[in-house]
């Protein structure tokens, strides 16, 4: 008897997690535009099935954003549901050598879903700083990070795969370091570790990390936030997929990304948790125009077949050059600037039998709304000091009546400093970098351009002189939505 209450009990519960506590598996992408996914952008010659087929059995944003146009901040924003403008990361970017960037007393995306039962991992790219200390000691144990703002699991690179440290971070300790060594402020050289990182298996080890933490935890609701690392530099796709691209080595790469992400919903398909799945897709930022000077540099490849360093080089300048492609579509400008292709990304969202198959919708998301969307999912509303800058936009995932859900503005912020905001059709596109240095911030006077994207979605005629009341109206409203801190 005791055995058949403990089944029924089990059961229930069982179900109730299914319909309650789905799973919430986020891909995150580095520098890809929506012109690199096939479905966002027809013309181009990349061929992207298992992206396309996510968004044919989901929801495709066409109006989806960054809140910054490089990676650190959007990633900040994603995991606190603020945007970057709001904390340590509002006028810089970081690098290998900067701290924990989370206030600990912060409730943060992983820390929301761990307080209500679900096992948390974060698998891939990190870059949001580790320790309390500039540098921290890579030999020592690494805390605060991510173990301290909610994740179970953390398997990371520090930065990129472009950051020469030549192997991860596994919750808080440096892989294969070599026994003996007790304080290093820099970089492992290669003579330090019992092992090194391959820049060509990277995307490869972090889904199968991913797959693996999925059947680990399949029995209880799990949050996994896979930070792949294509398409950033270094452009190096597995050897499998070279030359399979009519664009070369960066058409290549996104094949790859493109795999990786059919793994995903086919392990999710063999578990039986598709169903049970939240499984989101989106990029950090904008694609970049050209190559940084360090690509194809440094590399360590496990297999060098088609010329793989050599093309790394120049593998985005090629795409554009000399294929035609545009990894921003019809956007202008790229990464780190504070035009359109900047910003808008690829976000698509599958949850079979409530978000509605094949929908195209046109509602402002940026990666800060994932917060309180998720606890929307859920049926909690955040409390007023949490995810200041994150929407509930379940109602509209969930193909709901969402007029007046969300007001129709973005904060938009590019390194170095730089601002642009976004109202309705309308947008101020900063051309000065605003002063932070004071308790309040001062925005830059008449150095801006106002842009109806409804009309000039590439950004072309400028409106300012035209409609001085507009702009001056919009930067006074930014002003404020600055110093209130929070825009929710």
């Amino acid at each position: 008897m005791k055995k058949l209450v403990g089944l029924f009990l089990l059961l229930v519960t069982g179900f109730a997690w299914g319909a309650e506590k789905p799973n919430v598996v986020f891909i995150l992408s580095d520098d890809v535009g929506v012109g690199d996914i096939k479905s966002y952008y027809p013309p181009s010659k990349v061929k992207t099935p298992n992206i396309d087929s996510l968004a044919a059995q989901g929801m495709r944003f066409t109006q989806a954003y960054a809140p910054c146009s490089v990676c650190s901040p959007s990633r900040y924003a994603l995991l606190s549901g603020f945007y970057p403008s709001r904390g340590p990361l509002r006028d810089s970017h970081i690098n290998a050598r900067s701290p924990l960037v989370f206030d600990l007393d912060m409730v943060t995306l992983p820390s929301f879903l761990k307080e209500r039962g679900y096992r948390t991992a974060h698998i891939g790219k990190w870059h949001l700083g580790y320790g309390s200390e500039s540098p921290p000691n890579w030999a020592g144990e690494l805390h605060p990070g991510p173990n301290e703002i909610g994740f179970d699991y953390h398997l990371g690179l520090p930065t990129n795969h472009n950051d020469n440290f030549k192997t991860y971070v596994e919750n808080d300790r440096l892989l294969w370091l070599k026994d003996g060594i007790t304080e290093l402020r820099t970089r492992p050289k290669r003579d330090q570790l019992t092992k090194i990182r391959y820049d060509d298996e990277v995307d490869s080890t972090l889904t199968e990390k991913a797959i693996e933490f999925m059947k680990e935890n399949r029995d209880q609701p799990f949050f996994i936030y896979l930070a792949l690392v294509a398409t950033h530099t270094h452009i190096t796709p597995h050897e499998k997929f070279r030359g399979t691209s009519e664009i070369g080595q960066l058409g290549d790469y996104i094949h790859e990304l493109d795999y990786h992400v059919g793994q995903i919903m086919a392990a999710l398909d063999e578990l039986e948790l598709a169903d049970d799945t939240i499984l989101i897709f989106a990029s950090d930022n904008g694609a970049q125009e050209d190559d940084f000077t360090n690509a194809g540099k440094n590399l360590d490849l496990r297999n060098e077949s088609h010329d793989v360093a050599v093309k790394a080089r120049t593998s985005k300048t090629d795409a554009r050059v000399k294929y035609g492609h545009r990894s921003n579509g019809d956007f202008r400008g790229y990464k780190a600037g504070n035009f359109e292709g900047g910003f808008r990304i690829p976000y698509i969202a599958r949850w079979p039998g409530k978000i509605p198959a094949g929908v195209e919708s046109d509602q402002i998301v940026t990666l800060a709304d994932t917060l309180a969307t998720v606890a929307g999912f859920l049926g909690e509303e955040l409390p007023e000091s949490v995810g200041g800058d994150s929407f509930d936009l379940s109602p509209v995932f969930l193909g709901e009546e969402a007029e007046g859900l969300m007001p129709r503005n973005v904060i938009l912020q590019a390194a170095p400093g730089e601002l642009a905001f976004r109202d309705g059709d309308w947008k101020l596109r900063f051309t000065e970098a605003p002063d932070w240095t004071g308790e309040e911030v001062k925005l830059p006077e008449k150095a801006y351009e106002l842009y109806n994207l409804a009309d000039d979605l590439a950004e072309e005629r400028d409106l300012s002189q035209e409609d001085p009341e507009r702009a001056e109206a919009m930067r006074s409203q930014l002003l404020d939505l600055l110093k209130r801190g929070r825009s929710r």
